[in-house]
């Protein structure tokens, strides 16, 4: 059986980050050194051949994606200069535009309490942050009670907001949103058939 390679996915990678994903060659330098890649389903060259055979499951809806800690060790072993990260940046993207994010990645809810939190606050507040996390994860709320604790005692926990510039925030987020509809409209645009929508 022979598997048809789509270029979809990589083209659309290619917009988004601005990177080449034909240009691995399959060293596997990036999986050797990756911290997490004993934890996913799938390892960074795996996820490279997926996007470059366009196997959008394989890669869109990996849990390798949401557990990358984005520490870019994979970008660093590239012998090709490929910024693998930034690929995997991109899948979640196209993950979180296309309603894709698995219900097992507690890294993608993260994400976004860290986004919200600094639209609402103008910094990050780390005790809402960490307090809805665990809201999401009931079983794990108790995990951390103990060292959060000492941490209060110790002065390292602020229970209470300290409040950034908000508005310059907000400015900034509805820039970068914007941006990025932008992006992702023109890349939309440039998968049409050659003939416009069907």
């Amino acid at each position: 059986m022979t598997q048809t390679i789509d270029a979809t996915l990589a083209r659309r990678v290619k917009r988004g980050s601005r990177e080449n994903a034909y240009k691995c060659y399959q060293c596997k330098k990036c999986s050797t050194g990756c911290p997490v890649a004993e934890f996913g389903d799938v390892h960074p060259a795996q996820i490279m051949r997926a996007v470059q055979i366009g196997a959008v499951d394989a890669a869109v809806d990996s849990r390798f994606i949401w557990l990358c800690t984005g520490c870019e060790t994979c970008t660093t072993r590239c012998p090709q200069g490929i910024d693998i990260a930034a690929i995997v940046d991109e899948l979640r993207m196209i993950a979180r535009e296309e309603g894709r994010v698995r219900k097992d990645a507690p890294f993608a809810n993260i994400l976004k309490l860290n986004y919200d939190s600094f639209r609402r606050w103008g910094r990050l507040y780390e005790v809402e942050l960490l307090a809805l996390d665990k809201a999401t994860r009931p079983s794990g709320m108790m995990d951390d009670v103990a060292m959060g604790v000492r941490m209060f005692l110790k002065g390292k926990i602020n229970p209470l907001p300290t409040v950034g510039d908000r508005a310059q925030m907000k400015r900034m987020a509805d820039v970068a949103g914007r941006i990025e509809r932008d992006k992702r409209a023109v890349a939309r645009a440039m998968d049409l058939p050659k003939g416009g929508p069907a």
